[in-house]
């Protein structure tokens, strides 16, 4: 019985090692159709960039009076948003990016990790910058300045009058969206009006890592491995 544990946990070990990669994005956006929006988005506090500066943020990320590429890795997404009747728009806690505001964001890792999953956070105080447009790109350990591209994100959500908040999630099948990533690039692509407003960018690592995977593995073989040789042991 041991010895066809010990094969299945191989098998099972080796079959998801095996499974074919496959991008998976998912959108969402809130909206109530009042000037006050108090949205379920939770943002990370604890994620890869909560707390770093980009290396290089060319452009202009605080169009009208925005608070600029600092806010995305602050983990912080204001709730409720509101205009008009609601109160001031939240202006502060958004960067603008776009052709016509902050064009690019570099992050260095620091540590290269395998990055499991992306969140990207958007809204405006009404439909006319709530698009979302980038194309990420990521580098390795063996070749930091080099940047290879992971996936391309436009994302428009329905017209309203009223405060607007987005949100896209990229992941893979596999668990990985890219391994030994040393840096990570958004570039900005064309959007509506110009510029669009985001609020948080939370990139988190794979969990568990492909090294984790490979000790549980290998744990559970030596488990099975030591109970098959209790079991034949001579009785006394």
């Amino acid at each position: 019985m041991n010895k066809t544990f010990s094969h299945i946990s191989l098998a099972l070990i080796l079959t998801a090692a095996a499974a074919p990669a496959a991008l998976v994005t998912v959108t969402d956006f809130q909206t109530n159709g009042t000037d006050t929006l108090a949205h379920p988005y939770a943002v990370s506090t604890t994620d890869l960039l909560n707390g770093l500066a980009p290396t290089a943020q060319p452009g202009n990320f605080v169009q009208e009076g925005a608070g600029g590429a600092g806010v995305l890795t602050d983990g912080l997404f204001a709730s409720p948003i509101t205009r008009d009747l609601g109160g001031a728009f939240q202006f502060s806690t958004f960067a603008t990016a776009g052709p016509g505001g902050g064009t690019s964001l570099t992050y260095l890792l620091g540590v290269a990790r395998n990055i499991g999953s992306i969140s990207v956070y958007g809204g405006w105080q009404d439909s006319g910058r709530d698009q979302q447009s980038y194309s990420i790109f990521y580098s390795t350990a063996a070749a930091p300045g080099t940047f290879l591209p992971l996936t391309t994100v436009n994302f428009n959500p329905g017209t309203t009058t009223h405060p607007q908040v987005t949100k896209v999630s990229i992941s893979d099948t596999t668990g990985i969206l890219a391994s030994d990533v040393a840096g990570l690039r958004f570039d900005f692509n064309a959007t509506e009006n110009g510029y669009s407003g985001y609020s948080e960018i939370d990139v988190f690592a794979a969990v568990p890592e492909p090294g984790s995977i490979g000790l549980l593995g290998l744990a559970v073989l030596g488990a099975a491995a030591g109970r098959r040789r209790q079991q034949d042991k001579p009785r006394a």
